[in-house]
């Protein structure tokens, strides 16, 4: 089994639901020919480099997947098959690429973990003045 990536862009007019289900269609044509999915991630639309099928704007997708030759070509096939889809292309990653995206993933999770943590820190600070504002409160009261 390989690792591949592939990109595929949704035209501007397709909604949420739509992409939604399209995008669970692809995986399942790679489930279903032995792929297995490691991650989707979804870019939102954004500005074509020039236009494609008259489009200037699309709505970018990332599918990184495992999988055999079969699965590429089947997912190309579905891909060229369904209308709502202007632009693909797919690559088999090196282990040079794989060793990147694992440091790039690695270097995200930091980053959430620092941040949710300078929030949970920032929430206990703010209760610990509402304690102590509230105690002055008290004392001044009786």
């Amino acid at each position: 089994m390989n690792d591949y990536e592939s990109i595929f862009i949704l035209a501007p007019s397709t909604d949420e639901g739509e992409s939604e289900k399209i995008s669970q269609r692809f995986q399942e044509v790679i489930t279903a020919n032995g792929g297995e999915v490691v991650r989707i991630e979804k870019w939102g639309k954004r500005k074509l480099a020039y236009p494609v099928r008259k489009h200037r704007k699309g709505e970018y997708v990332l599918l990184q997947f495992k999988g055999g030759a079969m699965s590429v070509s089947e997912l190309e096939r579905n891909y060229k098959m369904t209308d709502a889809v202007i632009k693909f292309l797919t690559i088999r990653l090196e282990k040079e690429a794989l060793a990147h995206i694992a440091r790039q993933l690695q270097a995200q999770q930091k980053a959430e973990l620092a941040a949710s943590a300078a929030k949970g820190a920032e929430a206990a600070a703010s209760e610990s003045e509402a304690g102590s504002v509230a105690g002055t409160a008290e004392t001044e009261s009786e």
